[in-house]
């Protein structure tokens, strides 16, 4: 049911409280035959239109029918109720940085177990992801929504899934195309030309396609913002072009960077701002390449969910080299992650949107758990709960293949939620607090959560 629909269903029931029918009889009406689920008693904790509670929200479908402000109203004996007294509702998470064809299989499930109902996944082999895709639309895998682009899109071959554009013509060919072929977004990368870039830019405007990514290394940051680029990827994308070549070497640059904060910092927060660009620094994936000694030496014990070979694979890849445990070198990377809490406080202070993202594919993130650790960082930043798990919870937005009421618990948005059982408005530890998912309408329990847990996990690390 829509929006529209939930709404007159919420007046009819005012009007069942002035002499008309029972808010049961509406339900009834409203309900088709379809299996219907009520969460009875949550405290709602929306972070668009802020708490609200004791309450219960109806579901039908993939879709939340209603939000009754009663903790326990009658309802119809099809509806199967959940007693969520004391929990906490809060909507889906959103990873909006991944690579789910170069992830563990076990990916799509574990991120599900840690609340995380959508993904955006921002460079795949188009063949791969739809299968994956397909797979989680049949029911044979659990997973979450996906929203992706397909191949990046790139200046040069940098990998099996890019796809190179070195021409405007070749840009407008390849937007036709993936046009064609369904994808929700365009993603571009490092090395596309200025020519290309912008080329692309223009034909995805008339596809009404958003592109998001990295910053071409030729082309200026606030130029991205101020050209359309509909959200910028990563930390390190700000510096790693024109930036970095005013200096003699990249060490230089690191050390200069406090002082862009201060020189070339307010500018580009201005243009995300006013053109409502959005952010996704991928905190955490910095933050891990600065301690990947540690890390290495002490695994984290929940890469026991994730199989042997992906372990090995990592074991193999990311033992550190004697630089990697150099005192200077993990205080330089850690200036950067600085760097980024200092950059994502502005542009909160300025109203700039920000995302939540990994950067997940087969490297030493953790599906969803590390997700969290994303929003803890934002939390670091200085952001209020209330605006990291807005972050957390916006989703892709519309142009990028989202819902419009992706990240509300009203009627008529997607039934992706995270009942908790501690209030993440006052601490974002509590997203370690999961009671249970409502993905795609579909509710899982903790017991079910543990089931899937159980079944993930081996003897490893």
């Amino acid at each position: 049911m829509d929006g529209s629909a939930a709404r007159a269903l919420l007046a009819a029931a005012l009007l069942a409280a002035c002499g008309g029918p029972s808010a049961d009889d509406t339900l009834a009406t409203a309900l088709d035959e379809s299996a219907a689920l009520a969460l009875a008693g949550v405290t709602i904790l929306d972070p668009v239109n802020g708490a609200s509670g004791p309450s219960t929200v109806v579901i039908q479908g993939d879709r939340i029918l209603e939000v009754l402000a009663e903790a326990s109203p009658a309802l119809p004996e099809r509806v199967r109720r959940i007693d969520g007294s004391g929990r906490f509702l809060i909507p889906g998470l959103w990873d909006l940085h991944t690579h789910l064809a170069d992830a563990d299989a076990a990916a799509p499930a574990l991120l599900v177990t840690q609340g995380v109902t959508g993904v955006r996944d921002l460079g795949a082999k188009l063949d791969q992801i739809e299968a994956l895709r397909d797979r989680i639309a049949a029911g044979e895998l659990l997973g979450p929504r996906i929203v992706r682009t397909g191949p990046t899109l790139n200046g040069a071959q940098n990998g099996p899934h890019h796809r190179v554009i070195d021409s405007a013509e070749s840009a407008r060919q390849a937007v036709v195309e993936l046009l064609a072929a369904g994808v929700d977004l365009l993603k571009t990368h490092n090395a596309t030309g200025g020519e290309a870039y912008f080329a692309l830019l223009e034909a995805a405007r008339e596809a009404d396609l958003a592109v998001v990514g990295h910053v071409p290394t030729t082309i200026e940051p606030t130029e991205a913002c101020a050209a359309g680029q509909a959200s910028i990827e990563h930390i390190a994308t700000l510096f790693e072009g024109t930036y970095l070549s005013r200096f003699e070497s990249e060490l230089e640059a690191f050390q200069s960077m406090p002082a862009w904060l201060e020189s070339d910092a307010p500018a580009l927060v201005a243009c995300f701002a006013e053109h409502q660009t959005l952010f996704v620094p991928t905190l955490r994936a910095y933050e891990l390449r600065a301690e990947r000694a540690a890390v290495w030496d002490q695994p984290d014990p929940r890469w026991r969910y994730l199989s042997a070979d992906s372990y090995r694979q990592w074991r193999e890849s990311a033992e550190p080299h004697e630089i990697d445990r150099r005192p200077d070198v993990i205080r330089l990377r850690h200036s950067l992650v600085g760097i980024g809490l200092d950059l994502v406080r502005m542009l909160h202070q300025a109203g700039a949107p920000i995302g939540t993202g990994t950067d997940l594919s087969s490297g030493g993130l953790l599906p969803g758990f590390d997700l969290h650790a994303e929003v803890r960082l934002l939390g670091r930043a200085g952001l209020p709960p209330r605006a990291a798990l807005r972050a957390a919870t916006r989703g892709p937005g519309v142009a990028s293949g989202g819902d419009p009421l992706d990240g509300q618990i009203v009627g008529g948005a997607p039934a992706d939620l995270v009942m908790l059982r501690a209030d993440p408005f006052a601490d974002l530890a509590a997203l370690e607090t999961i009671e249970g998912v409502v993905l795609r309408g579909e509710h899982l329990d903790r017991g079910a959560l543990d089931r899937v847990l159980a079944e993930l996990e081996g003897p490893h690390p």
